[in-house]
């Protein structure tokens, strides 16, 4: 398993905020987003989404076009062809991986 994959698996199935950092990348793979409406689009916090997205970001999983407020959130190139990272999105092997 090489790093990239132990981070994967930390970050979304090894924390108690990975089921939501799961359903962040999965929203914004399909239309990027800021916080507002990701925050709407999930029914969550702006607090909380903005949490994870500072997580998500710190690890180079996010790229961040704009500034500030209006910032929208895409999963950055390095990650997007990532196989264990689409894996997990699809929450193919989501349980197993867990145990």
């Amino acid at each position: 398993m090489d790093a990239q994959e132990r981070l994967i698996y930390w970050l979304l199935t090894g924390t108690r905020g990975g089921p939501t950092r799961v359903r962040i990348l999965q929203t914004i793979a399909k239309t990027p987003l800021n916080l507002r409406q990701l925050s709407l689009e999930l029914n969550l916090d702006y607090k909380t989404v903005q949490g994870h997205i500072k997580t998500l970001n710190q690890h180079s999983i996010l790229d961040v076009q704009g500034e500030r407020y209006g910032a929208v959130y895409f999963i950055s190139p390095e990650w997007s062809d990532n196989d264990k990272l689409k894996e997990i999105m699809r929450g193919n092997g989501h349980d197993e991986i867990s145990k």
